[in-house]
């Protein structure tokens, strides 16, 4: 049951990913509105993982937990950004899930996301890829929250095409091994 539910939470994030580069690519000009839902859905899925990872360790990694609770909140609020508006400027919004982004991409750069039977698996240079990727575009998030240049949607293009890949394949990875040890 552990592997299914961590089976469909990384296809989810995969395929979020790939249908954010797929339309931040080729229709950069029509996305402003629907970005801070995708990565807001994205890092919603992404924090529930962090503290599932932050918890179910040896010892439990304070980084990765500190990584899924702004996660949470950085999505929640981004999903909810119209009711939030009145309270947090939408600037802020983007800077705070610029710092989730940064902290997920530290937690990939030194060695990606382990969960439960999976913490054994190797440091990978998909992981660190990807990982670079988050940390330029958190960092540019922050220092540019709303995220206007071209520079911006051709980290993010490149960051959900390259990171929705990785995590369908680390998805089929993770039903193989169910299926391999019958759950």
């Amino acid at each position: 049951m552990k592997r299914n539910a961590a089976f469909t939470i990384t296809l989810i994030r995969g395929l979020l990913a790939i249908s954010l580069g797929a339309i931040l690519l080729f229709q950069p000009d029509k996305t402003r509105s629907i970005l801070g839902n995708f990565m807001g859905m994205f890092w919603l899925a992404s924090g529930i993982i962090s503290i599932r990872w932050s918890v179910s360790g040896e010892r439990p990694r304070r980084i990765a937990l500190l990584t899924g609770v702004i996660g949470i909140l950085a999505g929640l609020a981004m999903l909810t950004r119209g009711l939030t508006n009145a309270w947090v400027r939408q600037d802020i919004l983007f800077s705070l899930l610029g710092v989730v982004i940064v902290l997920t991409g530290i937690l990939h750069v030194t060695g990606g996301f382990r969960i439960g039977e999976d913490a054994h698996r190797k440091w990978s240079w998909t992981s660190f890829i990807l990982g670079v990727f988050e940390i330029v575009l958190g960092l540019m998030l922050i220092f540019e929250p709303m995220g206007r240049s071209i520079f911006f949607y051709l980290a993010a293009s490149i960051w959900a095409l390259v990171g929705g890949i990785i995590l369908i394949l680390d998805a089929i990875s993770l039903r193989r091994a169910a299926v391999e040890i019958g759950q």
